[in-house]
């Protein structure tokens, strides 16, 4: 693993909030003795040769409880001549034969049964990790129930009166869930350029470093791997943007291409749309990100993947890359039969790059049809997916300088309450595609000149 860029360390520097340790209550303070819990029910002790026959007879009246078998040994030395069949209390509350079920009652004395108490004794280990947390928790702290997990990262964003017990949370998933090994809480919003954002991380079992402690850019705890699409995707989460629940939207995209389409990724980050555009459908593909640490994994990730012959990589501005893709076609569209599809996921910002695409196509190499589909990602403040569509498409006509007609609007998500992520595609429309007379010869002059 490379040591992370002066670049993206500033950047962090930059937008992260006040560095002070909030307070958290130690882990230490919740003795994992405090769940332990014991519990009386009615067993009946037969044959293990009856145990078949009972399972099936008695079905309905079982234990069932989750992660405690129905059948236990005896407890008094006849293990080998004897079983327990543990029943369940809401149905079996007394050990007189006669005050059981029909079906029971029947069954006990055919089998020549025995009813006893049996004590139930369960410990830390036996509970999940949100019946853990109920039982640790102040009854007016929720369990964080909703995270994302990039590979052994477990990323929370937890609420205020959830900060206090942000350790012991933290603990007890890494306790209950084996492929967690690192978990982090995310600090303030993403605020740079980079997509990257502050964290605190509070259990990491990778380094075994103190927590809770401030991420600092290139730590060990947070270099992970996430397999998606068919895919490898390596990385260190606190240097790059990466979305988890995003995965069903880059199949649902990558699935609309075919083997002879070309794509430019704008904001490619490690590579979640260009890699498996290029492994699945042998496109060629050109992503660009403007992080340098993106580009990094985004280089690394091609080539654990075998298509960093199709993707081409570059680390600069959007619009310095669309401008420089268009110059690199100075005589046809790059395509061929296939269609040129341009992909903007940049979802706070990116109708305002639409602009990049003013005049930038010269009418006389690219016809209509060669002008590329965009595959534009926003976020609106609305549960209404068409308000949502049209706000999103006035920014992009309002940063493009025309309308744009025919959009295709789907709704990737709900980010938060009332607040949805759409995907908007679309022909770049040719009013705003296409050089004036100057611009041409503005063209034809560069490639002269070139």
């Amino acid at each position: 693993w490379s040591s992370p860029s002066d670049e993206v360390t500033s950047a962090m520097e930059v937008s992260s909030p006040p560095q002070e340790q909030r307070e958290a209550l130690a882990v230490e303070t919740f003795q994992r003795e405090k769940l332990s819990s014991v519990s009386n029910v009615i067993g009946l002790q037969i044959k293990p040769q009856d145990i078949s026959s009972a399972l099936k007879v008695l079905k309905n009246f079982l234990l069932n409880q989750a992660r405690q078998p129905n059948v236990v040994d005896a407890a008094n030395g006849e293990q080998s001549r004897s079983k327990i069949l543990l029943l369940n209390p809401e149905h079996v509350q007394s050990l007189v034969v006669e005050e059981l079920p029909v079906a029971c009652q029947e069954f006990v004395k055919e089998k020549d049964g025995k009813l006893l108490s049996y004590t139930l004794e369960h410990g830390y280990s036996h509970f999940t990790y949100d019946e853990a947390l109920k039982r640790l928790l102040p009854p007016d702290v929720e369990v964080p129930s909703s995270f994302e997990t990039i590979g052994h990262v477990a990323h929370l964003n937890l609420r205020e009166n959830q900060e206090a017990y942000r350790l012991l949370i933290a603990q007890v998933m890494v306790d209950k869930y084996s492929a967690i090994k690192t978990v982090v809480n995310k600090l303030g919003n993403i605020t740079n350029e980079f997509r990257v954002f502050q964290m605190e991380i509070l259990a990491d079992k990778i380094t075994n470093q103190v927590v809770p402690r401030l991420a600092s850019p290139g730590d060990s705890a947070l270099d992970t791997c996430v397999k998606q699409s068919g895919c490898i995707f390596r990385m260190n989460f606190g240097e790059v943007y990466w979305n988890s629940r995003l995965d069903g939207e880059h199949k649902r995209l990558v699935a609309s291409f075919s083997s002879e389409d070309e794509i430019w990724d704008m904001f490619a980050g490690i590579g979640p749309f260009a890699v498996p555009a290029a492994k699945h459908h042998s496109c060629q593909v050109y992503a660009n990100d403007l992080n340098p640490r993106s580009r990094f994994y985004l280089e690394e990730n091609c080539r654990l993947n075998k298509v960093d012959k199709l993707v081409h990589t570059s680390c600069m501005c959007a619009r310095s890359f669309l401008a420089s893709r268009v110059a690199q076609c100075p005589e046809k569209a790059p395509h061929g039969n296939g269609k040129l599809h341009c992909i903007m996921n940049l979802p706070a910002s990116a109708p305002e790059f639409m602009d990049a695409f003013k005049h930038k196509f010269d009418p006389k190499i690219w016809k209509p049809e060669d002008l590329p589909m965009v595959h534009l990602y926003a976020f609106h403040k609305s549960d209404d997916a068409e308000v949502c569509k049209q706000e999103i498409m006035r920014r992009a006509e309002s940063s493009l300088g025309c309308k744009i007609p025919n959009v295709e609007a789907h709704t990737v998500r709900d980010v938060a309450p009332k607040k949805l992520m759409l995907c908007c595609t679309f022909r770049l429309p040719e009013e705003a595609a296409y050089m004036s007379e100057e611009g041409e010869r503005d063209h034809k002059r560069a490639k002269v000149e070139g």
